[in-house]
């Protein structure tokens, strides 16, 4: 019966540390850049955002990034879209390398996300041509 117990309790602790790894908002960010949805995007953006898009970069609204972000993606449909790394660093911050490849060439996306109090929220994201 102890035995069994232990199991259990030990299933739950596993189970509860892959759910906390998974819910940082990449996978989310990689599903709506696949479906070309920067409304989905636009979702987990802080209010202000530092965004590069190429040679263009400064800080904007969320609802200026989310219209660049969107032209982006109209002009550069994906063709695969894969996380080469993810980390995090200090004081709550998590950082994700992609992998962004179109018909017009290779991207690589950097995201980087802090928690605003209300959750992980992007700070910064940048699409550079490889």
């Amino acid at each position: 019966m102890k035995n069994g117990l232990f199991k259990y309790m030990v299933g739950v602790i596993l189970m509860f540390s892959v759910s906390v790894v998974l819910a940082d908002g990449f996978d989310e960010i990689v599903n709506a850049l696949k479906n070309t949805n920067a409304k989905e995007v636009s979702k987990l953006l802080n209010s202000t955002v530092e965004l590069t898009i190429n040679d263009n970069e400064g800080v904007y609204s969320k609802q200026q990034a989310e219209i660049m972000i969107k032209n982006f993606l109209l002009n550069n449909q994906p063709k695969n879209i894969a996380i080469q790394h993810r980390g995090s660093s200090g004081q709550s911050a998590k950082y994700a390398i992609v992998n962004y490849e179109t018909a017009q060439g290779k991207f690589r996306v950097y995201i980087f996300m802090k928690d605003s109090g209300s959750g992980m929220l992007v700070h910064e994201m940048r699409f550079e041509k490889e």
